[in-house]
């Protein structure tokens, strides 16, 4: 769980500053719209966290992409609707996997048994 807020943390940071030097005619990038960035992106590394140990597919590391992909798609959704939806659904894409594969490769394997 530590390794995917991080990363979902740093991510987030990098969004929310690439958000605020964009300049677009017509947008401004208030402080609450980057906090929203920067949570949308805390929160994706929440669930990919919780999610350690769904399996959708075989295989650890096709799992973490799919899965990390589906829930960068969802914990994006929230951040598009306020403009710029696309852009933010493929680096939710992209940063979901990223985050949920080296979280899967430096989780603890713990034997409850």
């Amino acid at each position: 769980m530590f390794a995917s807020l991080l990363l979902a943390a740093f991510f987030g940071l990098g969004c929310a500053y690439g958000t605020s030097t964009v300049e677009i005619e017509g947008f401004t990038a208030t402080l609450p719209y980057l906090a929203t960035i920067f949570y949308g992106r805390l929160l994706m590394g929440f669930m990919i966290g919780l999610a350690g140990g769904v399996a959708i597919l075989e295989g650890e590391t096709l799992n973490a992409v799919l899965r990390g992909a589906a829930i960068g798609i969802i914990s994006s959704i929230a951040i598009s609707f306020y403009g710029g939806g696309s852009i933010f659904i493929m680096a939710g894409i992209v940063y979901g996997i990223i985050t949920d594969v080296v979280a899967t490769k430096f989780q603890e394997k713990r034997d409850f048994g």
